[in-house]
């Protein structure tokens, strides 16, 4: 009795462990008016819904190749493993990223924003670290590009180019409604400009009530490139500059080779800028004042927080190969979810009851213990899915009708064993141990079979497939205990504790 004491102990524990695991994901979804911060929360320890469920975005993307020397199905790869760095830290939870035939990529993001899903996939994220031209050569590259539009035909241009350019802070400016001109000015200037000089522009900012951006001239040669950074992380800007005053900026932090060249580059140029360069924008160009021997460099900007923290993932997770396009998006509403839940929740619920009507009805009281070892598996299951913060989906819901169903065949394989002894003439104890020992292998080769199907269906399928199958995986491997270990302890405990001579199965 003491043994089967503690049997008993250790299944009410289980029993109550995995009602704990549920409980957040009982909550979350049934609480109407639930406040945002209890949402956020409940939402780190409850089940999450997959995009079939909840709605989301699905993309397919294709890798721009034109003009690149690189094999199209390397960069396709290259892209693929960046894509899911950046989606990996962006905290989606179960996203399909998969490869297609013809340089594409299929995403499937649920529950996520459509703009920040794109903006945080498609962003090239090219890193560059370039000096800024001392201010008298800008001047003069400035005067090159007058002069070179001087007497030309141009259609874009109509006043001296000059005279677009305005004072800001130390830097010089354009007004934004200016910008296609200006560009083209300069696009057709460009013999002009000095072979080892460009002119680039920053973000649009808001400067004396104007919409404004920055022009600069950068040397063409990059110093450093983004490969050169270890880390990067969001923080509050500590800028002076009063124009960043309440956004975020991105700290980086580079490797150690490269921080050794980042001092070495500081401490040649001293009292000169150096501009950061993203995606061909000029994010900042700080003044050097001393070299920087930790490699530690700031990205700073109009940016809020979710702004600057999706750029820090950008840059962790490195540099798209080639630009992509979407070349197919759809939004998946949640209502459609909805309906899949209501359906498929309703289908598992039905076809659980019928089984546990049919183990009461065929094996009596027997049956009821099946029908408290069957509850006890969907508990479990669905509390070590909650418990690792798992996403249900409609083939996942499809592993656990299937494992409801692997469950009860097991108990059936046992009982009828069971009855066997007992027409034999022995005892209800006797009948009980040896219908459960021999029982036993049958229902470890089955479950086991299943088991290897499973993974192999989850080392070689793919999204809803590998849902379905590790599920189902879970599924059965609690079988094992519920089916056999649970009802195993019950039924010995009632065996003993009452003395029972008959047996209703």
């Amino acid at each position: 009795m003491k043994s089967l004491n503690i049997r008993i102990l250790a299944v009410l524990i289980i029993f109550i462990v995995g009602l704990v695991s549920i409980y957040p994901t009982f909550k979350l979804y049934t609480t109407p008016n639930i406040s945002k911060a209890e949402e956020t929360s409940l939402s780190k320890r409850a089940i999450h819904l997959g995009l079939d469920l909840k709605g989301g975005m699905y993309l397919v993307l294709e890798v721009d190749t034109a003009g690149l020397r690189e094999k199209s199905s390397d960069l396709r790869d290259r892209a693929l493993e960046i894509i899911k760095n950046r989606i990996d830290q962006f905290g989606v939870f179960e996203p399909v990223i998969e490869k297609q035939s013809g340089n594409r990529i299929i995403v499937q993001l649920p529950g996520v924003d459509r703009d920040r899903a794109v903006n945080i996939i498609g962003q090239v994220a090219h890193l560059e670290f370039k000096l800024v031209a001392e201010p008298t050569v800008s001047q003069e590259v400035f005067k090159k590009i007058d002069n070179a539009l001087e007497g030309g035909d141009s259609l874009s241009i109509k006043e001296p180019f000059s005279s677009y350019l305005m004072a800001m802070e130390g830097d010089v400016g354009i007004d934004i409604r200016d910008e296609d001109s200006v560009r083209a000015a300069i696009e057709q200037a460009k013999a002009a400009i000095p072979a080892d000089l460009q002119v680039a522009f920053g973000p649009k900012e808001i400067y004396q009530n104007r919409d404004m951006k920055r022009i600069y001239v950068l040397k063409k040669e990059a110093e450093l490139s983004g490969e050169a950074i270890r880390d990067a992380r969001h923080e509050p800007n500590s800028s002076q500059n009063l124009q960043n005053m309440g956004y975020w900026s991105v700290q980086i932090e580079m490797k150690r080779d490269a921080a050794r060249k980042f001092a070495s580059i500081t401490g040649r140029n001293i009292n000169k800028r150096l501009a950061i360069v993203l995606d061909n924008v000029v994010q900042s160009a700080p003044n050097i004042a001393e070299r920087i021997p930790q490699g530690r460099a700031v990205i700073t900007g109009q940016f809020k927080a979710e702004e600057a923290r999706d750029l820090a993932i950008v840059l962790r997770a490195g540099a798209l190969p080639a630009p992509l396009k979407i070349v197919e998006e759809r939004s998946v509403g949640p209502s459609l979810g909805h309906d899949s839940i209501v359906k498929g929740v309703r289908a598992t619920l039905i076809g659980a009851a019928y089984i546990v009507l049919f183990m009461l009805f065929y094996y009596s009281l027997s049956g009821l213990i099946a029908d408290f070892a069957l509850f006890l598996n969907i508990v479990l299951l669905i509390g070590i899915l909650a418990a690792f913060r798992g996403t249900l989906t409609m083939p996942r819901i499809a592993g656990i009708a299937l494992t409801i169903g692997m469950a009860v065949d097991a108990n059936i394989l046992i009982y009828e064993r069971i009855k066997e002894e007992l027409r034999l003439g022995k005892t209800v104890r006797t009948a009980i141990t040896q219908g459960f020992q021999r029982a036993w292998l049958a229902i470890f080769d089955s479950n086991v079979t299943t088991i290897i199907t499973g993974f192999v269906l989850y080392i070689f399928g793919t999204g809803p497939i590998k849902g379905f199958a590790l599920t189902l995986m879970i599924g059965l491997v609690l079988n094992l205990i519920t089916a056999v270990f649970v009802t195993r302890a019950v039924f010995d405990f009632f065996s003993h504790k009452f003395e029972i001579t008959k047996l209703r199965i």
